[in-house]
């Protein structure tokens, strides 16, 4: 008996304990007890499950977007409930023509596979499924797309590609080289100061283009320089056409002339860019400024990223507002028609809200870049990509470049249905190779609302 009593009150104790953890639970569960204290109550050892916890892989679906300009296909990869692109992920795309089927990689992990000189016909995009930090990505369905061999001047769906400058190294993506400035500053009492500040950029020019452009560039620093001291040398006391020592002369001098009066003569104004800073319109607008031509973007001259000015949409608002007539132009760094249509494009659709009164202006110069090393042929192809898609969306449109550019970069005389706006930095204009509009004088003035230096225009 004693030994049923003992298996009774051993019994019993279990029950005790079951009955008691029971109740305890069911406090956890009602959070009326704290779960570390129930632990040690009941000598259970809590587990650990370490920091490194893999939780199950979020899936994410991804549309494959398909564009062509021109024998070409570039393709997309967006997340589907995003509807933005996917970084960071290196995707293959299978891509099958009727006679060929081919992997691409996106090597570069920008969610963008660009494929240049694709054959005409129909193409069909397969994504190959792939996980990445965690991450189940695959496309529900492939898509198919037509590679025309002809082009079409129109806007296509850029603004998914359109960075701001903290995408980018800026350094080395917004490189356009300064012209020398070489005008007189008639502000002043007499030329010497200016005369010491036109002979630094111009050799500073010098160095940066003898490498690449030696004959051009000497010609024209030659021209140039023969053509600023001659527009000034009646006002120097030269004699028999030779200058030995120039005798010092007021600059309000050269201001009377009738070439200069004529070559200024006018609507004035500017141009500027996030290298002006933050500007006060209205300061600009009282000052006598008619009209402003705002920087938009620019194609980066390595990467050749389509990359928005950072005060592009401050300025355009603030000229606007204070009244004051606009346009806009684009640093182009384009290499082929269809880079061309892209930054038309991509000028279009920040246009979207805006109504201008001048026009949109591509701008062609040198930069170090990838637009340098094109040929005449594929630069007016370009031009004429992008002029002709922005003229098509109903605006009118213009082409800015230097001297040297326009007279041996650009066949000008085929864009003269175009606004034609030269700079040369020089007090009279020397350019004769095709008629001009408008005409960047210089680049050293000063308006009030501005601080520093800004481009000054006259509008014939």
């Amino acid at each position: 008996m004693s030994f049923n009593n003992d298996t009774e009150d051993i019994a019993d104790t279990d029950n005790s304990s079951i009955f008691q953890s029971v109740s305890n639970l069911e406090a956890l569960d009602l959070g009326l007890i704290d779960g570390d204290q129930l632990r040690q109550e009941n000598g259970i050892e809590e587990k650990s499950t370490g920091e490194n916890t893999i939780s199950e892989p979020e899936d994410i679906a991804v549309y494959i977007s398909l564009r062509s300009i021109r024998d070409d296909l570039k393709i997309k990869l967006l997340n589907e409930s995003l509807d933005k692109i996917i970084s960071d992920v290196n995707f293959t795309v299978t891509v099958k023509s009727s006679n060929k089927t081919m992997d691409y990689t996106d090597s570069d992990k920008d969610g963008i596979i660009y494929i240049p000189y694709v054959e005409a016909g129909d193409y069909t995009v397969f994504l190959s499924d792939i996980t990445s930090d965690n991450k189940n990505y695959h496309a529900d369905k492939s898509q198919t797309i037509t590679v025309s061999d002809s082009i079409e001047y129109a806007k296509v769906d850029i603004k998914d590609e359109i960075k701001d400058e903290s995408q980018i190294n800026v350094a080395e993506e917004d490189t356009k080289v300064q012209d020398a400035d070489q005008t007189t500053d008639i502000s002043v009492s007499t030329d010497k100061d200016s005369s010491q500040a036109e002979s630094a950029p111009a050799t500073e020019l010098q160095e940066d283009d003898l490498s690449e452009d030696a004959e051009d560039l000497l010609a024209q620093i030659e021209a140039e320089t023969a053509a600023s001291e001659n527009s000034k040398s009646d006002y120097k006391g030269a004699e028999g056409g030779t200058i030995t020592a120039p005798a010092p002369a007021t600059a309000p001098a050269i201001a009377s002339d009738p070439q200069y009066i004529a070559a200024h003569s006018g609507s004035k104004g500017i141009d500027v860019s996030k290298h002006n800073g933050t500007i006060d319109w209205n300061a600009v607008k009282n000052d006598g400024v008619d009209f402003a031509i705002i920087r938009s973007g620019y194609r980066g001259s390595s990467s050749g990223a389509l990359v928005i000015d950072p005060l592009y949409y401050t300025n355009m608002a603030g000229a606007q507002s204070a009244g004051i007539s606009t346009g806009v132009y684009f640093f182009t760094q384009a290499v082929n028609e269809a880079e061309a249509v892209e930054e038309a494009s991509m000028v279009l659709e920040l246009l979207n809200g805006y109504s201008l009164q001048m026009p949109v202006y591509l701008d062609v110069e040198k930069s170090n870049g990838r637009g340098d090393a094109i040929s005449v042929e594929e630069r007016n192809a370009v031009c004429r990509a992008f002029l002709s898609t922005i003229k098509n969306a109903g605006y009118t449109t213009g082409i800015y470049s230097n001297k040297l550019w326009f007279e041996n970069r650009i066949s000008t005389a085929s864009f003269l249905d175009n606004q034609i706006w030269l700079a040369q930095y020089v007090d009279i204009p020397t350019y004769g190779a095709t008629r001009y509009d408008m005409w960047q004088y210089t680049s050293k003035g000063h308006v009030a609302g501005i601080s520093g230096n800004v481009d000054m225009n006259v509008l014939k």
